[in-house]
């Protein structure tokens, strides 16, 4: 068997590319030796290689991106745990505008599928997501099946922290609730999760466990700062009534601002000073003086001359019993 019949053989189930027509014949040249059937069939490896390693390059660019896909508004519904209702504010009406001039949201949402298997639940971006919604937008949004319940508060607990902080009375809102469907265990385990102090978790939740009247006193919850709110805790242990029916009253009258809201709760906590019954007549010595004190209104004023000559006579007597 030739040199030519052998390669064959073992090269017949290999494809190797023809060369491209040429300018005398108008159809491809296939080489007509085996050592140039060889030339050609490594040739095509190399081309081949090549092709692959600059695909694996292009793939590379790629590495850790995240598929964001363009939902349908109607599909996606808010989180349980949802914080931020404020859909009327002015801060709200600025980021529908950006959108509606933008064609979408350039920031994604992130969502997971819905428990039930009916659309999508948002991680974070509920105000992004309404403004989509209001304006018939597709919304852009990375969809995370792996997620749990927990990373999901933690992300979106995250995500707030990062672009505007909640209020006090919305962090302890937040934080108190999901302490209560047992999300976490204790305060602790929510602090380190969340990659919070346990201080700031405390903090937090004493604004929310306020009393309903005393939170209702100020002009609105979200004005009531952590270091008001530890006052009124303290405060409330000493006198929780008198504090409650203040806040009661207080309510009554919206154009208190918050810090005088606060000093007149705290006010109430403290005890009535006694009253001090006011004597008739007071004596006190100083130094060689002998203080005599009157109420006014007990002396009137044409008897006053009746009491400065009593006062003589009475000296004039000292000064003799003493002769």
């Amino acid at each position: 068997m030739s040199i030519k019949d052998r390669l064959a053989k073992k090269t017949g189930d290999l494809m190797v590319p023809a060369p491209a027509p040429t300018a005398e014949t108008g159809r491809a040249a296939s080489p007509r030796t085996a050592p140039g059937q060889m030339l050609a069939f490594r040739s095509a490896m190399r081309e081949s290689s090549d092709r692959v390693s600059q695909l694996e390059s292009q793939l590379k660019e790629y590495d850790g991106a995240v598929a964001i896909r363009a939902l349908d508004p109607k599909t996606i519904r808010a989180s349980k745990w949802a914080n931020r209702q404020d859909f009327g504010d002015e801060s709200f009406a600025e980021l529908k505008s950006l959108i509606s001039e933008t064609g979408g949201n350039t920031q994604p949402i992130k969502v997971r599928p819905a428990a039930d298997g009916n659309g999508f639940e948002i991680v974070f971006g509920h105000r992004r997501h309404r403004a989509c919604l209001e304006l018939d937008l597709p919304v852009n949004a990375i969809v995370d099946r792996e997620i749990t319940e927990q990373g999901q508060f933690v992300q979106m607990d995250q995500e707030n922290r990062a672009r505007k902080n909640l209020s006090p009375w919305e962090q302890g809102v937040w934080y108190k609730r999901a302490l209560d469907d047992k999300l976490w265990p204790s305060q602790n385990a929510m602090a380190k999760a969340c990659g919070l102090s346990q201080g700031n978790i405390s903090s937090a939740l004493l604004v929310a466990e306020l009393p309903a009247e005393v939170i209702g006193a100020f002009p609105s919850p979200h004005d009531i700062q952590f270091q008001a709110a530890r006052k009124l805790s303290v405060a409330l242990k000493k006198a929780h009534e008198e504090i409650v029916q203040r806040a009661v009253e207080l309510s009554e009258d919206s154009g208190r601002t918050a810090p005088e809201v606060l000093s007149a709760l705290l006010g109430a906590a403290r005890p009535a000073a006694p009253v001090r019954k006011e004597e008739e007549v007071g004596i006190e010595r100083k130094g060689d003086l002998l203080v005599i004190r009157l109420r006014a209104s007990g002396v009137p004023q044409e008897r006053v001359e009746e009491l400065r000559q009593l006062v003589t006579g009475f000296l004039e007597d000292v000064q003799s019993s003493a002769d």
